[in-house]
Order: structure tokens, then sequence, then C-alpha cells
């Protein structure tokens, strides 16, 4: 897949000396979880980023010419206990995840320029592991996963009210599929 990559992050990414920082994305419903992988605050696209040191682990993205799943795994340690909680006890199955790279300025410790995505996908499930320090790895699926889902609208009236509570745009549905139609003939009315 083609990213487009602007000169700064090139220029950054080719120095002798690089300083990559990861952001993490979470989306929820009481709010966002952002983390990147360096100290203190990031902002970026009006949005700030918590520094979460080495936050653990992210398995290798991959990507091929065929529309398949691909999943990635992001393993996030020593969190705040109210971020394990938003995780725990929320939920996450189907909200938005995205990984984004950039590069920070050697003297200055700002970022060169806007992190650029590196995979964005969907939540499928999150489990956590206590030990020394507490561990939440959450899996994150590609949209083409949705693909080997089944649809499970009915799209007649009920299942249309269902989701748009007033919409009356399939509400002769169920009448027309036992309507007998005649192609080529005229109307004699």
């Amino acid at each position: 897949m083609t990213r487009q990559i602007d000169a700064a992050t090139q220029t950054a990414s080719e120095a002798d000396v690089i300083l990559p920082v990861w952001f993490v994305k979470l989306e929820f419903d009481s709010g966002d979880i952002r983390l990147h992988t360096s100290l203190g605050t990031i902002n970026f696209d009006g949005e700030s980023y918590t520094g979460a040191g080495a936050i653990g682990g992210i398995d290798t993205v991959e990507e091929d010419a065929e529309l398949t799943r691909s999943t990635l795994k992001l393993t996030l340690r020593g969190l705040p206990n109210d971020i394990i909680s938003i995780i725990l006890n929320e939920y996450y199955q189907g909200r938005t995840a995205t990984l984004y790279l950039g590069y920070l300025n050697q003297t200055t410790r700002l970022l060169t320029a806007d992190p650029i995505i590196i995979y964005r996908g969907r939540m499928d499930t999150a489990s956590v592991a206590q030990g020394e320090t507490c561990a939440v790895t959450v899996t994150v699926e590609s949209r083409f996963a949705a693909w080997d889902r089944p649809l499970t609208r009915r799209y007649n009236h009920a299942d249309q009210q269902s989701r748009y509570p007033g919409d009356r745009g399939c509400e002769f549905v169920e009448q027309a599929t036992e309507k007998q139609i005649v192609w080529g003939q005229r109307y004699a009315g």
C-alpha cells in the first residue's frame, strides 16, 4: 500500500540518528485513550497524547496485495488503573484503533511533522495479564475482517425502525416482495 509521506518525515526517517515515536489511539465511548512511546505530552492533529515510555510491544504490521484480514497486537504495560478500567468495563469490539509513526527532532524533541498512519482497524479482543505490572493486549483487525462476517440486516420496515426510528424508507418492502411485475407489456390502466 502506497503511503503519502511529507518531506520532513522522509528526511527525519533517513537521518543518521533517528528518534521514532509510536502513537496509539483507542477510541471508546467515554473518550479516546491516546498514548505515545516517549515521555511527556505530545500534541498533533488537535489532540494530546500522553507519554507512556516503553508502552509495551507492537506486533509486525503485515500487508499484502490481496484484500485479506490482517491483525495487529498491541501490548500496553504499566497503564494507570483508570485506563485499565476503561478497557475492561467498556464495550470495545468494533471501535477504531489507530497506530501512528512520527519522528522527533534531536535537539528540540518536538515532532518533525504530523505522524503518519501505519495501521487502522477495529478492536477485536482485549486481555489483561497481571504480574509485577499489569499488561493489556489489544488485538486490532483490519477492516477487511468484516467481509468474513455475514450481514444480519433484513432490509425491511422493522429492521429499518430498529436502526433509524421514524424513517419510512422501507415501509412497503414486504408488500413489494409478493407483487408480480410483468416486464415488456403495456399498462392498460
